[in-house]
């Protein structure tokens, strides 16, 4: 931790006690395995699957700001200033609205359809297809071979297909 927080709240059943940074580390024996996180300055306690949460969403902020500067991203509306808009300089030559409207429609379906997916699958398909993880790192993130990611890709893509009725 950067630096020592002002206020740390506690659970104690339904509501949370406030303890100063000092009172809580004479008491660290007490609170020994409970998850808290930063908040404002502060240290909260909280479940686990919060907990959890909240530093998964962290790594993940932190993996895109890292893959973004890799990558040189350049957003136009770092361009946007009080008398200019950055995306004013984009300019759509040709509209092909029939073909946008059956995108729309196909993603719709694909979405409807990802969500009859189970919690497992969804996470796989999301990791693979809009992350870009390849199937060599799924295997060695899930502790599986590589093969069984490759026929647990193919079975979910199968299944949205029929799912689509495509």
């Amino acid at each position: 931790m950067k630096y020592a927080p002002k206020k740390v709240f506690v659970l104690d059943g339904k509501t949370y006690l406030e303890l100063s940074y000092t009172e809580f580390c004479q008491q660290a024996d007490t609170y020994h395995g409970r998850r808290f996180i930063p908040l404002h300055g502060m240290l909260m306690e909280v479940p686990e699957d919060e907990y959890r949460t909240f530093y998964k969403d962290k790594r993940r902020q932190k993996y895109l700001k890292e893959r973004s500067k890799d990558n040189s991203d350049f957003s136009y509306d770092m361009l946007t200033t009080d008398d200019f808009n950055g995306e004013d300089i984009l300019v759509d030559t040709v509209t092909d609205t029939a073909g946008q409207a059956e995108k729309n429609v196909l993603v719709d379906k694909l979405h409807k359809a990802v969500l009859q997916l189970s919690v497992d699958e969804q996470e796989l398909i999301t990791l693979h297809f809009q992350q870009g993880f390849s199937q060599v790192d799924l295997a060695r993130i899930l502790g599986i071979n590589q093969s069984n990611v490759c026929r647990k890709i193919s079975k979910i893509v199968e299944k949205l297909k029929f799912l689509m009725k495509i």
